[in-house]
């Protein structure tokens, strides 16, 4: 599936990313979930090809429309709320569509393939944690106050938390270690890459550089993978230990899921 398509699902399905399935081996648990919304995004135009070393400029095709970059809210068949993020360009969702997901937190089985880009190996998993560690409650899924992204407007630092975490997870890394990986981090080259707004750009500019500050960071199985085989995979903050998670996601409590007015 090229760029095109990815425009195309835009077009037609605003790209407001769902899950997808693979080796349901670990955990397994499923959840019905409605993609309600889109409500705090800022428009990128997205370009990939995993043909592209790391460090690559250009050589990609930038999609047309521009895509949302941002978080999505959806309620789960207990009519709790839920706040993910998606972790693969390809496939799509629209606002409305139910969709039924396998969790797990065995984040080395996310996303699946096909489509592109397959499972993140271990170094991309330790990014992803340290991501969510730094720049996302635990308790809401939403993103943190009191962090270096306070001085954005709300919906540029959701739109510049998807877009670094869409780049973790697409980039062609040419390393061994998570360290290697941080060092070649940018929206500028590589198999992924955005063209965005200023102020997102410089957001996501601000996460990439604080990445593995002090040492890295994670959040553990609070970081939960969904994953369709028709739509695009999501991670998602579950404030409850993992037994209470795979028994019912429905206990998920009342008072998350109370967004913010933004």
């Amino acid at each position: 599936m090229t760029c095109m398509n990815i425009a195309l699902a835009v077009a037609t399905g605003m790209l407001a990313c769902s899950y997808a399935v693979a080796d349901t081996s670990s955990d397994g648990s499923d959840i019905t979930m409605t993609l309600n919304s889109m409500p705090s995004y800022e428009l990128s135009a997205l370009g990939l090809d995993r043909r592209n070393s790391w460090d690559q400029e250009g050589g990609v095709n930038f999609t047309s429309p521009s895509i949302k970059a941002g978080e999505r809210v959806w309620s789960n068949q207990y009519g709790r709320e839920m706040i993910t993020y998606c972790i693969q360009v390809f496939e799509s969702a629209s606002i409305g569509d139910t969709v039924t997901f396998t969790q797990t937190t065995d984040l080395t089985t996310v996303p699946e393939t096909p489509p592109a880009p397959g499972p993140m190996v271990g170094y991309q998993v330790n990014l992803v944690q340290d991501l969510y560690s730094r720049f996302i409650d635990g308790k809401t899924g939403e993103i943190a106050s009191g962090t270096s992204l306070d001085g954005f407007d709300y919906s540029v630092a959701s739109s510049a938390f998807q877009l670094v975490l869409w780049e973790i997870v697409h980039e062609n890394f040419d390393a061994s270690n998570v360290d290697e990986a941080s060092e070649q981090l940018s929206l500028g080259t590589g198999a992924f890459q955005a063209n965005t707004v200023d102020e997102a750009a410089i957001a996501a500019s601000t996460i990439i550089d604080e990445l593995g500050d002090d040492g890295w960071g994670s959040i553990g199985e609070k970081l939960v993978g969904l994953r369709s085989a028709d739509k695009q995979d999501q991670l998602t903050v579950v404030p409850v230990p993992t037994p209470v998670l795979l028994a019912g996601i429905g206990l998920i409590g009342a008072g998350i899921i109370r967004r913010r007015m933004k």
